[in-house]
């Protein structure tokens, strides 16, 4: 019997158990995962603003695989690829025939300098969390002092993190204001960014924009964010300085150190693989979502990171794998983008829809129930109906 592991439990380790379920293949898998569920990334930010509850964006792992699929609670903290042995915190090293490698992202910093000891960083349900809870402990500061630097937050990153983010916290300004004793208009909210939102049109990139701003947020582009200190941030060429007291870094993300760590051949903790989700360097593994890199034929470029490309990719990983047990030809890797949700805050946003051939663009309240409905979509995907049901 092959013994099968998949590591990580996010949108490409869950389909992956999903799909892995469905074959009458004589298989043994085994998911690790280290925590016991499951939660939409794509919904981490509204925890960190504080406009969602940790449970809202999180699901049982056990309520989402198949009985078939083992399950086991545990860090990943070495891979032995010769030995196909993948070693554990807290259990016994396990024994592979073949791996499915869907590790997910972390923040990546590019060696900042302060990020990593001031700035509040969005990488799974803990962080966010704690970074809820910093920002009510600087407002409950405000509230007593009466220090404005404690009034004072810094967004860095243009993408589609720290736009959300925004969104999410200009809705928390009024409702901040009325329970910690200040003016709306004293909030200082700001923005530091190279580009804002390169991935959309220009008019649905100017809607979101000027609503920010309307909102309150002030933005500082065409520079990079220099060091992060205790209490603002340094920018641009000439190093100029904006006092902060909370920052937040959405500047970029890359795949789980232990790629690194394990001997993989890779660029930002990402490994390139072929067609069939196979890394050039060892045959048995197929490496999926946030830490694997698949080249776009369109543009000679690796497809970035989304929910969607992951799921995809654990299509095509299982379809390949299981063609090669029954000496079979392989499917190669297509993917076709069904569009790009972007909210700003709980009441509107923007989006941009392919169907039929055509991209269909979208801004105002509608686009929430949209983004709603894709993480339905995506859920139902990963998991199944009660999966969707819980979104």
């Amino acid at each position: 019997m092959n013994q099968i592991l998949i590591l990580g439990g996010g949108f490409a380790g869950l389909r992956a158990c999903k799909l892995l379920a469905k074959n009458k293949l004589n298989l043994n898998v085994t998911l690790i995962n280290q925590n016991t569920y499951h939660y939409n990334s794509t919904a981490l930010h509204t925890v960190a603003a504080g406009t969602n509850l940790p449970a809202n964006v999180e699901m049982n792992i056990q309520d989402l695989i198949s009985p078939k699929i083992n399950f086991i609670q545990d860090q990943v903290t070495d891979i032995d690829h010769q030995k196909q042995v993948v070693i554990l915190k807290n259990h016994s090293a396990m024994k592979y025939d073949y791996l499915f490698n869907a590790l997910g992202f972390e923040p990546e910093t590019f060696g900042t300098p302060g990020v990593e000891e001031n700035a509040l960083q969005i990488a799974n349900v803990n962080t966010c969390v704690n970074d809820y809870n910093i920002i009510r402990n600087r407002l409950q500061k405000y509230a007593d002092d009466k220090d404005p630097k404690y009034i004072s937050m810094a967004v860095i990153g243009g993408g589609f993190t720290s736009i959300e983010l925004l969104g999410e916290l200009t809705y928390q300004i009024p409702r901040w204001a009325q329970k910690y004793h200040f003016n709306p208009k004293d909030f200082k909210l700001y923005c530091i960014a190279p580009s804002f939102l390169p991935m959309f049109d220009s008019k649905l990139d100017r809607y979101a924009k000027n609503f920010l701003v309307k909102h309150g947020v002030q933005f500082i582009t065409g520079g990079l964010a220099k060091r992060v200190s205790n209490d603002g941030v340094y920018y641009g060429d000439d190093n100029k300085f904006i006092q902060a007291k909370t920052v937040f870094w959405g500047a970029g993300v890359q795949g789980n150190h232990l790629i690194k760590d394990t001997g993989y051949d890779q660029h930002r903790n990402r490994v390139a693989v072929n067609n069939q989700m196979i890394p050039k360097a060892f045959p048995n593994e197929y490496l999926i979502g946030d830490v694997s890199a698949v080249l776009n034929p369109a543009n000679q470029r690796m497809y970035p990171t989304t929910g969607q490309i992951s799921t995809r990719e654990a299509d095509i990983a299982v379809d390949n794998f299981i063609a090669r047990l029954n000496h079979k030809k392989g499917t190669p890797f297509t993917y076709q983008s069904l569009g790009t949700a972007c909210s700003l805050g709980p009441k509107t946003g923007i989006a941009e829809v392919n169907m039929f051939h055509h991209t269909f663009k979208f801004k105002g309240w509608m686009v929430p129930f949209m983004k709603h409905f894709i993480n339905q979509r995506t859920a139902f995907e990963i998991s199944g109906l009660k999966a969707a049901l819980q979104e």
